[in-house]
């Protein structure tokens, strides 16, 4: 190579300059802020070699920059007074033994002038791709005659070579930022998602809550009042059956614009789910400024709706529950405002604020708790199980433990009754421990039978975690039964993660794990679970939500969920389970995109361990309901429970 290929005539750049720029240009490094493990390569130089100076130089079109340099003070210099320009020539070492008696260099300005070069040595620098980009080097204001002994170009050569290794370390470390930041971007974009509706764009119930939390503890300090809305379209229904879904989904963007414009920037709303909207009102004032809201609020929903030369009357019903009047938890205080909701619907196209006459309602739910008592302290809570199906090839695969319980002469607790009990923590503790043991002997039973049942899973909650020895207690449990971890799922709920105690989720999730315990996140994207949580726990199964899966087949934004879930899954190598699957338009649409496994009404209902071995013979056509177990008309409505429910 000739000098001239690094030391460009103006306006001019030859090959191996555009070479060398586009090298340089990878790293993004030129005009770069000084960094300690550069800077301190010069310092070495220097002190190694008795030098006045040391440098990193990169060579750009038109000047040599300095990344580092050491007694220069300079950052960078023109191209056509570098000595390391010509260094990058020279497949080793650049040496200059006295400049001001060398034909090329005796002109320089560095030579002539400030800092009076002498001495030179300088040793190129190449970029991963082996193109010269830079040069480490030593100078001198005092002639060396002798040049260097060999260890000092070895040094020289060493020094070099760590340069390279630090730009390859500081490139990987600036790819790696990026990635980061990628992700976080990603994952904001994710969270905006999984937070805000698809169709209206306002928040989904999962920030409703957050901003319900957050207005309480503020009301609660300040001492104010705040409120809970939770608005109903009225004859949704009717309209999305006689005008189309797109009509009905145009309705539901514009009630959002309607209640942005008759709230104030501090509340909230949020789509609920289908015609379900809600609000967070912190701060009401008297109750006279909240009866003139719900007045405006509802004078602009009940304005007819124009919609392609259409013109469609519609309706909506309001309930409100105010802090602290009526409830004092976002929880209490959003079942108040349901109550109103219900009371409110009774007449259509009206609103109701919780009344004292609506609590006996919760009167009912400490009814359901006693009730819940009575039958643990009389063991009749057994588990039936619901078959787990492959949707690939319509086969049973496991199976998930349910709860079911009947007690002679009192009235049939149904599924969402009983839920009630899981809000006491010692109520839920009994449950957990009855179901486990029995789960567990009901296993033992079909491993001596040989029935070939595959997994079961076992609910769990945010009580059994409390406890720094879960993990331990259920593996002693499953080795006293002589089974194999592997046959057991553990399902988790999203609320497991939050709040305290999740040092002893992590460790007992991990030590099941280790053991072959199947860990499955429950109800997956209906509350706080993010990315984050699949990433530190040793997840192995995603249950999508029924209340997903209802809607794959009529309702977009959930069709589109269900389809980010499968792909996320598939992206992670977990498993991917669809609950609540009660039509074959909903099986074939999990199937054609891939979801693993399906359970629900379609297939069969939760049958008594008994009946397990028998069901897992049947040969079960794929997509086929099995007739042994079919629910007689609603499944809500038979007289027993599921803890999954």
């Amino acid at each position: 190579m000739r000098s001239q290929d690094y030391i460009e005539e103006p306006g001019t750049e030859t090959s191996q300059a555009s070479y060398r720029r586009l090298a340089i240009a990878r790293y993004n490094i030129l005009d770069s802020a000084a960094e300690r493990d550069f800077d301190n390569l010069t310092v070495l130089a220097a002190k190694v070699f008795g030098a006045s100076f040391a440098a990193i130089s990169f060579i750009d079109r038109t000047r040599q920059w300095f990344k580092a340099e050491h007694g220069l003070g300079v950052a960078e210099t023109p191209i056509e007074q570098s000595f390391c320009a010509h260094a990058l020539e020279t497949p080793g070492i650049f040496l200059v033994k006295d400049a001001s008696l060398n034909p090329m260099f005796g002109a320089n300005p560095l030579v002539t002038g400030h800092p009076h070069i002498r001495f030179y040595a300088g040793m190129r620098v190449l970029a991963n791709d082996r193109t010269p980009i830079a040069a480490i080097c030593v100078m001198d204001p005092v002639p060396r005659p002798d040049g260097l002994t060999e260890a000092q170009r070895l040094t020289l050569q060493i020094l070099a070579s760590q340069v390279e290794s630090l730009l390859e370390l500081r490139h990987a470390v600036i790819l790696q930022k990026q990635q980061v930041a990628l992700q976080r971007t990603l994952s904001r974009q994710l969270r905006h998602m999984s937070n805000h509706d698809e169709l209206t764009g306002l928040p989904r119930r999962n920030l409703f809550r957050e901003k319900l939390d957050a207005a309480l503890e503020e009301a609660k300090r300040s001492g104010r009042r705040a409120a809970v809305m939770t608005v109903d379209v009225d004859h949704f229904k009717q309209i999305n059956d006689s005008f189309g879904h797109d009509v009905g989904d145009a309705l539901l963007c514009a009630f959002a614009k309607r209640f942005r414009a008759a709230t104030r920037k501090t509340d909230t709303v949020a789509r609920l789910g289908g015609d379900e909207f809600g609000l967070v009102i912190p701060d009401i004032g008297p109750s006279d400024d909240l009866k003139m809201l719900v007045r405006s609020l509802g004078d602009r929903l009940h304005k007819p709706f124009k919609h392609n030369g259409r013109v469609i009357d519609c309706e909506a019903s309001i309930g409100v529950a105010i802090y602290p009047d009526h409830a004092t938890s976002a929880d209490d205080l959003i079942k108040c405002s349901d109550l109103a909701l219900a009371a409110a619907k009774r007449s259509r196209g009206c609103s109701a604020i919780f009344s004292l006459a609506m609590a006996e309602d919760f009167d009912r739910q400490a009814r359901i708790l006693e009730i819940a008592r009575a039958a643990i302290s009389a063991n009749e809570l057994i588990p039936h199980y619901q078959a787990k199906v492959s949707l690939a090839t319509g086969r049973i695969v496991g199976f998930e433990a349910l709860a079911r319980c009947k007690q002679a002469g009192a009235p049939p607790l149904l599924p969402e009754m009983f839920a009630h009990a899981f809000s006491d923590g010692k109520l839920a503790a009994d449950i957990s421990r009855q179901m486990l043991a029995q789960v567990l002997d009901d296993i033992r039973h079909w491993v001596d039978v040989g029935a070939a049942f595959g997994h079961v899973a076992i609910n769990s909650s945010a009580t059994d975690f409390k406890s720094d020895d879960f993990g331990e207690r259920l593996l002693d449990a499953i080795d006293t039964r002589g089974l194999d971890p592997a046959m057991i799922e553990l399902e988790i709920t999203e609320g497991v993660f939050l709040g305290r105690g999740t040092e002893q989720v992590t460790r007992a999730l991990a030590l099941l794990s280790e053991r072959g315990v199947r860990i499955a996140l429950d109800d997956f994207g209906t509350g706080f679970a993010s990315l984050t949580h699949l990433k530190q726990f040793p997840v192995d199964v995603i249950k999508i939500d029924r209340s997903f899966v209802a809607g794959v087949a009529t309702r977009p934004d959930d069709a589109t969920i269900v389809r980010a879930l499968i792909g996320l899954g598939k992206s992670l190598g977990i498993e991917t389970v669809a609950e609540g699957i009660e039509t074959v338009e909903q099986a074939s649409f999990l199937r054609r995109h891939g979801c693993d496994l399906g359970q629900g009404f379609f297939y069969c209902t939760p049958a008594p361990a008994a009946d397990v071995p028998s069901l897992i013979k049947r040969a079960m056509p794929d997509y086929m309901p099995a007739k042994l177990h079919m629910p007689a008309k609603h499944p809500t409505m038979r007289g027993s429970l599921s803890l999954a429910c």
